[in-house]
């Protein structure tokens, strides 16, 4: 019991200071340190994949653009609050955990990030897994990657039962 405790003391600072780091590594991603554009998309995806599981409506608020529009996994259009109230209570994102590389493409001041995670959610008091793909439309303005649009599509646990769900 000692032993468990000790390690969870010394893996919660840990924790902490992991945490803290990521958001430093934004803003010197920001900053010009010289990491690759893609490598600063990338950074900015899992942090707002985290602020999503952390509820962190803050964290999350700083990495989307005013204009933000969402496609998400039910096939509804979400604004930029829509998208906040969700991650802020509407809806518990238990894991949004990469099952892939993030696949990030720059283009000027523009990068699309690509990635298939793995969903964990509960929402209405279901809980619900399956896989599913992310994608996401950054520009980068002011001298930030802010995203402005997402398109996420599921992948269902059982193909089937989800083209009989489609039949009118």
């Amino acid at each position: 019991m000692k032993r468990a405790r000790i390690t969870y003391l010394i893996a919660l600072p840990a924790a902490v200071l992991m945490l803290a780091g990521t958001g430093t590594a934004i803003a010197t991603a920001d900053a010009g340190t010289g990491s690759s554009a893609a490598d600063q998309v990338r950074t900015a995806e899992r942090t707002l994949l985290r602020a999503a599981v952390n509820g962190d409506t803050h964290t999350a608020g700083t990495l989307l653009a005013r204009d933000f529009q969402q496609i998400d996994v039910t096939g509804t259009a979400e604004t930029r609050a829509d998208y906040l109230a969700t991650i802020g209570g509407g809806v518990d994102f238990v894991t949004l955990k990469p099952i892939k590389p993030i696949s990030v493409r720059v283009h000027g001041n523009s990068a699309v990030a690509r990635v298939k995670l793995k969903f964990k959610v509960v929402a209405g008091g279901l809980t619900v897994q399956h896989e599913g793909w992310t994608t996401d439309l950054f520009e980068r303005r002011d001298g930030h990657w802010l995203l402005v649009w997402s398109q996420s599509t599921a992948v269902p646990n059982h193909p089937d039962l989800f083209i009989q769900s489609l039949q009118p």
